[in-house]
């Protein structure tokens, strides 16, 4: 049977940090969180159960490199995204693809590139 659900994990030094981004920024909620020794992390979803995809944040030294690395999440009201944006976040865009999506540009604390878009997929 093919896998039915996705998770990302991002090993980072910053787990507070990316953590709030993640949950203050695009609004994923904290499913589970765990502290023993040097075994630190959390893992984040989609709200209202749905678990298709998740994001694991776990503590560590920092990884070689995000480069070319991005998380793109859609949203049905890009605007509307935006206006939720805390002040302290820096976004590019909206940028029309020419694909007929749009996309909103950001950069979690780890310096990965996060996209926002509207449209398909």
């Amino acid at each position: 049977m093919y896998p039915s659900a996705l998770k990302t994990k991002i090993i980072t030094p910053l787990l507070d940090e990316t953590r709030d981004f993640y949950v203050g920024c695009l609004g994923l909620e904290v499913v589970e969180e765990w502290q023993e020794e040097n075994d630190v992390g959390c893992i984040l979803a989609f709200p209202g159960g749905r678990r298709e995809a998740s994001l694991e944040i776990y503590l560590g030294a920092a990884a070689a490199g995000f480069d070319g690395l991005s998380l793109q999440f859609r949203t049905e009201d890009l605007e509307g995204f935006r206006a939720l944006l805390p002040r302290a976040i820096e976004a590019r865009g909206p940028v029309k693809r020419p694909w007929g999506s749009t996309y909103l540009y950001l950069t979690d604390p780890n310096g990965i590139s996060i996209i926002v878009f509207e449209g398909g997929l």
